[in-house]
Parts: C-alpha cells; structure tokens; sequence
C-alpha cells in the first residue's frame, strides 16, 4: 500500500471504531441499564489517563509538558477545552444515543461542521461561499427528515433527542477549536489526554460515578471496554495517524465511515428502523459535510 492508501485506511478505521463505540453505549443503555452519565465519566478518566502514560512514555517527556500546566495562558486554554470541548461533546453524544439511538445521534453531531461554517461567516462578516451555503441547506433539510420522518406535523425523535443531538452538534466545534494551538504546540495525544482526565474528574461530583448503575456481567464488560479501548483510544490513534498523512480536509471526508457504521450497526444488531425520510436525512448530511470537505481541500 502506499502511503495515502495507508492514510486514508486508518482515516477510515477511526471512523468506523467511533461508530462502534457508539453501538456499544446504545447496547449499554437499553440492554444493561448503564446511564451516559456514569459510562462518559469512566471512558473520559480511564482512556485519559492512558494516552497520558502513553504519552508521558517518550523522552523528555516531562521537561516537555511542564510548560502545559505553568504557563497560565495554556493551562487556561486546556481547561476551557476539558470542560467545554471535551467534556460537554461527549456527554451531549452519549445522551443524545441514550435518547434515541447511535446512528441518529453520529448523524446529528456531523451537522457540527456547517455550524462552524455559520460561526465564521458572522466571525469574518462575510457571506458564506455558494458551496457552504449549499451544504448548510442539506444540513437543515437532512436534520429535518431525521427529526420528523419527513411530516412537519410530527417529531419523530424526542425532543430531548433532538436538543442534546444539537447540543452534541455545538460542543463538537468547541472541540475543534478550543485545543487547536495547545495541539500544534505539544501535540494531540497528550492534550487529548489531558482533556479526557480534566474533564472526567470535572465530572464526578455531578455523576457520582461510584453508585455504578445496570446489569453486570461479561457482555457488560466487554461492551464498557469496545467504549473505552477501540471507541476511544484505537479511533484517536488511527484516525490522527491517518490525518497526518492525508490532511486535516482529507481526514474529515473519509471520516464519514462514522456515521455510516453507527447507522448500520443501530441497524443490525439493535434492530433500529430507519424509515426512508431518515435515509434521505443521512445521506443530505453526509453531503453536506463531503461538500466542506472537498471545498476546503480545493480552497
């Protein structure tokens, strides 16, 4: 294989490890009693403090990092991404598959990309350009169909589902931009580390992640640790390995594997029933974000 052939393969294992993690929680809530709570402050602390050993492995590591926790600019911007990017992006998904299922909730989250569209049209004070306007319109229409199969009378997701879907929309691109410089500077497998452990531990006097919910057996364990190990860990290892190679605006259109494999798999082996308006639905979304994707990389 050549080297972009690699790229875009582990581009699009990422995708497809984030989409089964998020099967995994929608097995986790409907079949074991988990709560998205409880299950995203154990992935965040656990995963975290993993990327961190792992990235505290290398030389020099520590003189390299000491800088990330006294420089006061740097530590306020990891916070900020903790809480606020990492944090709230992964409780609004999780809740989002807690209230519906994973296919509709990864679909709702991959609105995240024409909302930053409109957030740097207002930033820049410019109209957005024919393609992104193009794309926020099969956004719209796509979240449209996945929210009323189609008929304006009726909402076919809770509204629930719906508001934490769109919340897992927004946060998604405060986790896109509010590690940005902390990334380039120190690299994303000790920021991404950092934020999982910050924002786990954030969380724990508000989920209370010793009263452990649900059903515990084999599968349970098995399901928690797809979530943690393949759906956390293996997904940011690949799918960052892949950006490396093919690029930022590359990365982002193969990731589209993600909400394809959490469509089929809610499907398959959760016996979720898509109508035809929410097929329609998911592929106006896809294109929307294929459409950024290829205009990015044309720009």
């Amino acid at each position: 294989m050549t080297a972009q052939q690699k790229g875009v393969l582990y581009t699009v294992l990422g995708g497809i490890f984030w989409g089964l993690s998020g099967v995994c929680g929608q097995y986790l809530f409907a079949v074991k009693g988990l709560n998205a709570k409880w299950m995203v402050t154990i992935r965040l602390v656990t995963a975290g403090f993993v990327m961190l050993m792992i990235a505290y492995a290398k030389p020099h590591a520590k003189e390299r990092y000491r800088i990330l926790w006294t420089d006061w600019k740097n530590f306020r911007q990891l916070i900020l991404f903790s809480i606020f990017g990492m944090a709230t992006c992964q409780l609004t998904y999780y809740m989002a598959i807690e209230c519906s299922n994973a296919g509709t909730a990864t679909v709702l989250q991959y609105t995240s990309p024409v909302l930053l569209v409109i957030l740097m049209a207002v930033k820049r004070r410019k109209m957005p350009l024919v393609a992104e306007l193009f794309a926020l319109v099969l956004a719209v229409v796509g979240t449209f169909l996945l929210a009323t199969h189609g008929n304006p009378g009726t909402l076919a997701l809770s509204k629930e589902a719906l508001l934490w879907g769109i919340g897992a929309a927004i946060s998604m691109v405060l986790y896109n931009l509010l590690p940005v410089k902390l990334m380039d500077e120190f690299g994303v497998i000790p920021i991404m580390g950092c934020g999982m452990v910050i924002g786990g531990i954030f969380m724990i006097p508000f989920t209370k992640p010793w009263i452990v919910p649900g059903t515990w057996d084999v599968e349970t364990f098995i399901g928690l640790s797809v979530v943690i190990l393949v759906g956390t860990i293996l997904s940011f290892f690949s799918y960052f390995k892949g950006m490396q190679i093919v690029g930022p605006a590359r990365a982002s259109l193969f990731s589209s594997s993600e909400p394809l494999t959490a469509t089929v798999a809610s499907a398959a082996f959760m016996h979720v029933a898509f109508v035809p308006a929410d097929i329609v639905g998911l592929l106006c979304i896809l294109t929307a974000v294929s459409v950024l994707a290829l205009q990015k990389l044309h720009s």
